[in-house]
């Protein structure tokens, strides 16, 4: 392909990559002033160039945190292309290379790739070639899942499935893929169960000196017990592995998202520092700065030496742990540091009392029922409870006063009694929800109103000085306004230029999904 200095409006700094169905450049959008990543497709087949318009098309779809945003399609004299968000920082596989993430960093990041492939198996799309390669974490912490380029869509058929199988990583691959059964979201869980025994452990749970080895494996044998690789793996964080390679799709997690909610738990009982601690330490995990080198794969976390960035995943929750070490203790609760004393006193003074209870009833020991005053002043201890919170959408989360960073769902230990918890997306909304905790509450839907994302670019040769949007009586900023979230519904749309001339529309807005207006003077 001849060298370019511009592709239609974008104009091109340097190539960054090639492979798979095209070349990738890094871009620059002279109208929105942001850097891009533009893809093109390199090959003429049709069966290449088809995989890339479904790419692009499957990609288009997912408005997600957790997936690569695609912004534009365009077609450059014959050669197709799409433009995406261009992502800083480092592919996952990297990182699992050079060792630089603590167990608590690698928990941190499937819990991530668990939330955005949930995204896309509720919108009907199989990724199908979930590896590290495709998993990039930024600086920030936050994780992006790429190359939707063999993905499925389950609610059509496909005579491309074969193919797609042919292009996925052997080592990542499920068994249904290369027996050539039937696929669905189960298939993904088995990639990510392999990218996460990798994360854990430090090696591929199928390894060999060839790929029919490698295949053989796949589908015949078990992978060893991750605690025999890595002596510290949790027994919960073991099961959970081993449950997601399970050769028998209805054997594995029936959903992402239960996968998820089980890595979230471990994360939990790892971590007995306070959330304002875990704010401060997240995105340093994430980017392994914590772990130690003498034991880079596993390293346990030391206190903090600088104030990290804050992560746009952060996973504030705190549990009892009991592992194959022996006894662990820990403080339950979530407040003020006066709680947090009295809580650690109290928990301390039932554990010299009684020995430290199975694995299976660390999260009951962290919610004790009754506490012992230690005086006759003393102030008893809040009673815990663990109570899983869902999301929707993600968003940015603050319980009675802490904010807890961006959450989509995740189980807190909070305090029997009333809390107000709130629930903000930035340049959408926020919701104040006074929820009662009780010993029976096990969890909590948090939700804001549905919503689509609304583009309004002018139309050409329209001046955009000044031109403002209005959404009903909401102001959403000057043109060009490029995927702002709007609540779903009917909506009078009216872009006011300075000298007083408007564009008026009654528009709709459907729930997920993108509506594109071209505005002009009236």
């Amino acid at each position: 392909m001849a060298e370019l200095d511009r592709v239609g409006k974008y104009e091109i700094s340097e190539k960054v990559g090639a492979g798979g169905f095209g070349v990738v450049y890094k871009a620059w959008d002279p109208y929105i002033k942001r850097w891009v990543a533009l893809k093109m497709c390199a090959a003429t087949d049709e069966e290449t160039r088809e995989r890339f318009f479904r790419e692009a098309q499957l990609a288009g779809a997912l408005q997600h945190p957790n997936i690569t945003l695609v912004y534009d399609f365009g077609i450059e004299g014959e050669t197709p292309y799409f433009v995406q968000e261009f992502l800083t920082g480092t592919d996952l596989d990297e990182l699992a290379d050079r060792r630089r993430l603590s167990l608590e960093g690698s928990l941190a990041v499937l819990i991530q790739v668990c939330t955005g492939l949930d995204f896309a198996h509720n919108r009907g799309i199989v990724h199908r070639d979930i590896k590290p390669a495709n998993v990039r974490v930024l600086e920030d912490g936050s994780v992006k899942i790429m190359d939707f380029g063999i993905a499925k869509s389950l609610d059509a058929e496909s005579r491309l499935t074969q193919t797609g199988v042919a292009l996925g990583t052997a080592g990542y691959l499920a068994p249904e893929q290369l027996s050539g059964k039937p696929l669905d979201s189960r298939t993904d869980i088995f990639s990510l169960g392999v990218m996460a025994y990798e994360l854990v452990t430090g090696r591929k749970p199928f390894a060999g000196t060839n790929i029919s080895n490698v295949i053989y494996q796949i589908v015949h044998q078990e992978p060893a017990p991750p605690h025999l690789v890595n002596p510290r793996c949790p027994d919960r964080l073991e099961r959970a592995l081993l449950k997601a390679l399970a050769k028998n799709p209805e054997d594995r997690f029936a959903t992402a998202r239960e996968f998820g909610s089980e890595l979230q738990a471990v994360l939990t009982s790892l971590s007995g520092r306070t959330a304002a601690q875990r704010s401060e330490t997240t995105t340093a995990v994430v980017r392994g700065e914590l772990a130690r080198p003498d034991d880079r794969s596993t390293a346990e976390l030391t206190p903090p030496t600088r104030l990290a960035a804050r992560s746009l995943d952060q996973l504030p929750t705190t549990s009892a742990r009991t592992g194959r070490a022996g006894k662990r203790r820990l403080f339950a609760a979530l407040g003020g540091a006066a709680l947090l004393v009295v809580a650690a006193i109290a928990i301390v003074v039932l554990r010299s009392a009684n020995p430290t209870p199975p694995a299976g009833d660390a999260l009951r020991a962290a919610a004790p029922t009754s506490v012992v005053a230690t005086s006759p002043t003393a102030t008893p201890a809040p009673v815990m409870v663990a109570v899983e919170l869902a999301i929707e959408p993600p968003s940015e989360i603050e319980v009675d006063g802490t904010p807890l960073g961006r959450q989509q769902f995740f189980t807190v230990n909070l305090a029997v009694g009333p809390h107000t918890i709130v629930q903000r997306v930035p340049g959408y909304t926020q919701r104040e929800h006074r929820v009662e905790v009780g010993l029976d509450t096990k969890r909590l839907v948090l939700a804001l109103p549905p919503f689509g994302l609304l583009s309004v670019a002018p139309d050409i040769g329209v001046a955009i000085e000044g031109a403002v949007v209005t959404i009903g009586s909401r102001q959403l900023g000057s043109l060009p306004i490029r995927d702002r979230m709007v609540e779903a519904g009917s909506w009078e749309m009216v872009v006011r230029w300075p000298d007083g001339r408007e564009y008026r529309e009654q528009i709709e807005v459907p729930a997920s999904r993108t509506v594109r207006k071209v505005v002009y003077p009236q």
